[in-house]
């Protein structure tokens, strides 16, 4: 072999020991350098004021009383594109319970309130009998995409800021049109959306706008993990508690008429149309009417899902289901 041949190979094999030395080919060496970078950027830009464990984010929940403003806020809201006197309802990510005791004070027949959190349960629970309408209230501690089966048909269902943590939205929206009678509705209001300046939701620590576009997840994450809730070590934005989605106006829409619901009502943003007056009205609907603007400004969503009448009966669990 030619001594030439001889020496390259020699430096491969010196090569190859260096980096097996280090444990780290150089471009992850780099990405750990840019990585490191960007954390040195991100954290002057935060703030630890909400900083909380899970246990005192367990004894603080513990001690919420009944928000009627609260209630009546989505009540009134949602009130307007329907009568909820009479009716079975079903909400989706009921949290704490102030909207289904809400419901059930503005006339409502029933509402069954469906959470994966067990310590919101207990509150709505304790809520719902303090305010004297633990009869006509149920909440259950489940995951609804998975394992919840309805015990009767809805008349209508509701889910406030629910739906960009639902990891199974698609499925989700299915499952709540099989739910509800033919010619009920579904009444969502959920932001912010991914692509949204804060759709990353970690407002509760930084206000740099569409930072979880900005920053690398990793870094993101490890922030929110030093700044925020130091006990939840995810590695991606699907896995903190309460989950993101990532989802977007587009896939929403896509998602809700594949599930089979007609859109009666779409619009972003509806608490800026009243702002100051209604002088944000103008800027709110150019902000709807154009696709980027409509991504990129979805700071909140209110729909208005109808399931058509005779898109046949929905089905009913047994008590032993």
């Amino acid at each position: 072999m030619p001594s030439s041949h001889r020496a390259r190979d020699e430096r491969a094999v010196e090569l190859g020991r260096s980096r097996g030395a280090t444990g780290l080919p150089w471009r992850e060496a780099l990405a750990g350098v840019l990585q490191g970078a960007a954390t040195r950027i991100l954290r002057p830009l935060c703030h630890s004021r909400n900083r909380l464990t899970e246990e005192e984010v367990a004894s603080r929940v513990q001690r919420l009383p009944y928000n009627p403003a609260k209630a009546r806020k989505h009540v009134d809201c949602f009130g307007r594109y329907m009568s909820f006197a009479g009716k079975r309802v079903l909400e989706v990510g009921c949290g704490y319970g102030d909207v289904a005791i809400g419901l059930v004070k503005a006339g409502a027949r029933c509402v069954v309130g469906v959470d994966l959190n067990p310590l919101r349960i207990e509150c709505a629970q304790r809520n719902a009998a303090a305010e004297g309408v633990g009869h006509a209230t149920r909440f259950v501690c489940v995951d609804f995409v998975r394992d919840y089966l309805p015990l009767e048909p809805f008349d209508c269902a509701l889910s406030i800021g629910s739906f960009e943590h639902i990891l199974d939205a698609k499925r989700c929206l299915e499952k709540i049109h099989d739910s509800v009678v033919p010619g009920g509705s579904l009444l969502t209001r959920f932001g912010p959306l991914w692509l949204s300046p804060y759709g990353g939701h970690m407002f509760d620590f930084t206000r740099v706008p569409w930072v979880h576009l900005l920053f690398p997840e990793s870094v993101v994450l490890k922030v929110r993990r030093e700044c925020f809730r130091p006990g939840q070590d995810a590695k991606a934005y699907e896995d903190i508690v309460g989950h993101l989605n990532r989802i977007t106006t587009a896939k929403f829409r896509a998602y809700a008429t594949q599930a089979g619901f007609v859109i009666r009502y779409w619009r972003l943003n509806p608490e800026k149309d009243q702002k100051w007056g209604g002088v944000f009205r103008p800027f709110n609907s150019a902000l709807n009417a154009t696709p980027v603007l409509r991504e990129l400004g979805a700071l909140t969503l209110l729909a208005v899902l109808d399931k058509l009448p005779g898109a046949g009966r929905a089905p009913v669990a047994t008590m032993d289901s």
